[in-house]
């Protein structure tokens, strides 16, 4: 499966910093909790790119990135089970934490593939540099520098959530 990674430049300037593990040891994630060497890579540049900026509260605060692909055989990428209910809620649910924590504690395959949020019906890898049939060939290519359009801070200037109501 081919995939892409946009990651901060500081922290991309390699293929073993980019693919090393520090963002998901650092910060939990949708299918993962802080403390594991995991990285998320999505299977189309578009979706890397959504997958990038919900997490952004600010585009004028964006960093200057760089753009990574990666081609993982099949065989070393395990599907995840049947996401559970609130999977893709706004936070992390911790079941579906459980599932990347699981996968990467037993040690099952390099990545773990895993449905998108931000986009239905899409996907991600969850991926381990540090399995031991890890391959650093995988990665195709980067660091390539990557630029956000800037049509994307307009968007992001005039959109507002709504706040939460009770009702």
């Amino acid at each position: 499966m081919r995939a892409w990674r946009i990651v901060l430049r500081k922290f991309g300037r390699t293929d073993r910093t980019a693919f090393g593990g520090l963002s998901g040891f650092s910060v939990g994630g949708r299918w993962h909790t802080a403390g594991r060497h995991l990285d998320y890579a999505a299977q189309s540049l578009s979706l890397a790119i959504l997958e990038r900026l919900v997490h952004y509260k600010r585009f004028d605060a964006l960093e200057p990135h760089v753009l990574y692909m990666i081609d993982v055989p099949d065989a070393a990428i395990e599907s995840a089970p049947v996401p559970p209910d609130g999977w893709d809620a706004d936070e992390p649910a911790p079941a579906a934490q459980a599932i990347g924590d699981s996968w990467c504690d037993e040690r099952r395959s390099p990545a773990l593939l895993v449905p998108s949020a931000v986009t239905p019906g899409e996907y991600n890898l969850v991926t381990n540099s540090r399995y031991p049939d890890w391959q650093w060939n995988w990665v195709i290519s980067g660091p390539v520098t990557f630029v956000f359009d800037s049509r994307f801070a307009e968007l992001m200037k005039t959109y507002r959530k709504p706040p939460h109501q009770n009702s």
